[in-house]
């Protein structure tokens, strides 16, 4: 698997860094864990290593796993060793994990899964009852309903969530989540991190000219690092035929001040992502698909990062994912474009430092109006200079040093 999806910022031994406390005994409980680098589980090892890092005593218990290596030698017990991302049997695992909680009284719970709330409680990855309202909202009830025959694990994972929903923490819970949390919701945010830290001095300059030698990108061409994991056709559609109009328009016909020829850059999209037919069946509708480079599922992230200029996040559903994309971007000192739901879409245009700009009109007259900002070497500068002064924040570090205080405060 690439290098990208192991944490790479947690130092072999433990070290004490807390900020006034000691050492905690920490009981984490999660679900399946999967490698997959857009996997939200991939959190749970993050967070497991970090805390250990920080002098903590940590075992990981798990309802299964695809790649146990991720937890390193960090103490771990899994429920259904032979378990697969489908096949879910939730009640099972409450009835396991619970127990482990009431075996270790003076263990600290921190429950990343959303079946069982812990004495803090974090729950990672997509609930099923969004699962459920997305299904619902894509297909007409019928529809929706054939697709839930086809998925049946989903109202037994329903019927956990409610169920965690009114267990009786040993102590106190306090429901929390990192990046976004849907409107009205009542998950309180631990902020943004990035997973990757980013190349910096040499090892970036080769990474940059490595890549776009690969990928057979110009020194000087302007390249677009597209998140198309989550792809959605309508918003595909529109950015392929805006990046279609910015080529249009983006010729070399402007005059420079002392009369010479200012060739305007070329511009390539390079796009990570599980289906890049849809994307290449819009920049094909849109004539743009020369322009588009497709890197691929499993990516090194880091490496695409420094080859590129400006990252855009044009996918998500509202209150969904973490943003660790736009957290890397902008942690790589990159100008960001952000659909309005994508995850991390906030950071790029709020507060006094803004590194990027937010579509808030998902069609192709809203996305050439944000895509055109390429073209200012100004805008691009101040996008740069904004996520220097924004990126230190958002570490895994910074955002497990605000988890430990919840775990503390709830030994209170």
């Amino acid at each position: 698997m690439p290098t990208d999806s192991i944490p790479n910022a947690f130092p072999d031994q433990p070290r004490l860094a807390m900020r006034g406390g000691a050492p905690l005994d920490i009981l984490i409980l999660a679900g399946f864990v999967r490698s997959l680098d857009w996997a939200e589980s991939l959190w749970v090892p993050d967070l497991a290593h970090a805390l250990a890092a920080r002098g903590h005593k940590v075992e990981v218990v798990l309802d299964g796993c695809d790649l146990p290596s991720l937890f390193g030698n960090l103490p771990l017990t899994i429920f259904r060793p032979d378990r697969k991302h489908f096949g879910a049997e939730p009640f099972a695992f409450r009835r396991w994990a619970r127990a482990h909680m009431h075996e270790r009284p003076d263990s600290v719970c921190l429950s990343l899964t959303a079946w069982v709330c812990g004495d803090v409680w974090l729950p990672v990855g997509k609930r099923a009852k969004e699962v459920v309202g997305q299904l619902f909202a894509a297909h007409r009830p019928l529809a929706a309903t054939l697709e839930l025959a086809h998925h049946p694990w989903l109202m037994h994972e329903l019927l956990a969530e409610r169920k965690a929903m009114r267990d009786s923490p040993r102590r106190r819970a306090a429901p929390l989540t990192i990046g976004p949390h849907a409107e009205g919701s009542s998950l309180r945010s631990l902020g943004y991190a990035a997973r990757l830290a980013p190349l910096t001095g040499d090892a970036k300059v080769r990474a940059r000219q490595q890549v776009r030698r690969a990928l057979s990108i110009g020194p000087d061409d302007l390249v677009l690092y597209l998140s198309a994991t989550h792809t959605r056709d309508q918003t595909a559609a529109h950015l392929m035929s805006a990046l279609a109009m910015l080529q249009r328009s983006a010729t070399p016909s402007r005059v420079g001040p002392h009369g010479t020829s200012s060739l305007a850059p070329a511009i390539r999209m390079v796009a990570s992502g599980r289906y890049p037919h849809t994307l290449e069946l819009f920049a094909r509708e849109a004539g743009c698909d020369p322009a588009i480079i497709h890197a691929g599922a499993r990516v090194d992230t880091a490496a695409l990062l420094a080859a590129s200029d400006v990252a855009v996040a044009a996918f998500g559903d509202p209150g969904s994912g973490t943003g660790r994309f736009v957290c890397e971007a902008i942690r790589a000192g990159l100008p960001v474009i952000a659909g309005a739901h994508a995850p991390g879409a906030d950071l790029t245009d709020s507060g006094l430092h803004k590194p990027g700009i937010v579509v808030h009109d998902d069609s192709a007259e809203g996305w050439l109006a944000a895509l055109g900002k390429v073209l200012d070497e100004r805008w691009l500068k101040d996008c740069r200079a904004a996520a220097a002064s924004v990126g230190p924040d958002l570490t895994v570090e910074r955002l497990v040093s605000r988890l430990e205080s919840y775990l503390q405060g709830a030994l209170r």
